[in-house]
């Protein structure tokens, strides 16, 4: 009803007759500076559509603001403590003279680590199974040694990095490896044979130690490669390598906390520009229904205009919300 009712007090027709009307009595005098009671109510009208969309969109505003602010804190706070990281890399690069040196990318090195957990899992449960316990403690079991067996291998293969000499732990790692390949793949050859054989009847006490050695060298190949892996993941040089791996973690943080800020600023940037758009359009409006009026009454006038309508329509001063600078010169997003 109100709504119906807002409709109809701006309707163009009611706008002219009551121009019509005022202008005929001559509404408001020759000599007045103050708007007539229908102008001063059509920007009245006008006025609470304005607050209305500014206190929307200052809620909305008001709910990013917080989060806003705490991805700044969180940045600055990783900002901080990437500096002095930052300065003890390059110093650790000046002392030793190199760049770290790392053969094989972490992200491989990551993924290899849980392929080789996924693929460890199901080979400890068929060697569960045979203890005759229930179904889930032979998950439980099989899950441990999946997960216990490459996390040594990760940790052992990033002590021998930083313990030994680069070319001992290149001849070690050299050496070892065709051994442990060629013992999986003939673990595997036997592992063949005695499903082969065991397709006639019952396996013999000496398969089944076949098949415990062949499980043994399986294992033994998943820890080996955790090992290789990690062994190759990482620089010989502890400092430098601890330093590049911090910093590599921060400056992943950092863009996280970044692109976080960068969604969120967009976002309130949009809402911002949205507001102001919705309420110079309807300022806009207003000032067309005052245009509008004033030519109505002015020629249903006898007397000359008066001043007021030779002044624009004045609005009240919004204070408006700070949009975020998303062009700073170091990637970062703040307020401006």
């Amino acid at each position: 009803m109100m709504q119906l009712k807002s409709v109809r007090f701006t309707d163009e027709s009611r706008i002219v007759a009551e121009g019509q009307k005022d202008g005929e009595k001559n509404i408001p005098e020759m000599g007045s500076y103050t708007p007539a009671q229908f102008e001063q109510a059509l920007m009245a009208h006008g006025e609470q559509e304005v607050q209305r969309i500014f206190k929307a969109a200052s809620l909305r505003i008001s709910k990013l603001q917080p989060e806003f602010e705490a991805g700044q804190r969180r940045l600055e706070e990783i900002e901080t403590r990437l500096k002095p990281i930052s300065e003890i890399y390059d110093a650790r690069k000046k002392e030793l003279g190199r760049d770290v040196a790392i053969p094989f990318p972490s992200i491989f090195h990551i993924a290899l680590i849980l392929f080789l957990g996924i693929g460890e899992f199901p080979l400890n449960t068929v060697v569960f199974r045979l203890f005759g316990e229930a179904e889930y403690l032979t998950y439980v079991m099989a899950s441990t040694l999946a997960i216990t067996i490459p996390l040594l291998g990760l940790f052992i293969g990033i002590h021998l990095r930083h313990s030994i000499p680069r070319p001992v732990g290149n001849i070690l790692v050299g050496v070892l490896t065709p051994v442990a390949v060629g013992a999986a793949l003939f673990s595997i050859s036997i592992l063949r044979n005695a499903y082969i054989f065991s397709q006639g009847g019952a396996p013999s006490l000496s398969s089944q130690d076949q098949l415990g050695y062949s499980l043994f060298a399986l294992n033994t190949l998943v820890f080996f490669a955790a090992m290789v892996c990690s062994f190759f993941a990482h620089d010989p040089d502890e400092r430098l390598d601890s330093a590049h791996s911090s910093l590599i973690f921060l400056d992943r943080k950092r863009n996280s906390v970044r692109n976080a800020l960068y969604r969120i600023g967009t976002k309130m940037n949009g809402e911002i520009k949205r507001a102001k758009s919705h309420i110079e359009e309807v300022r806009a409006l207003t000032s067309e229904r005052v245009a509008l009026y004033r030519q109505t009454n002015t020629r249903f006038r006898q007397l000359l205009a008066p001043p007021s309508f030779r002044k624009s329509p004045e609005y009240p001063e919004l204070k408006w919300w700070r949009e975020v600078s998303m062009s700073n010169s170091d990637g970062r997003p703040h307020a401006g």
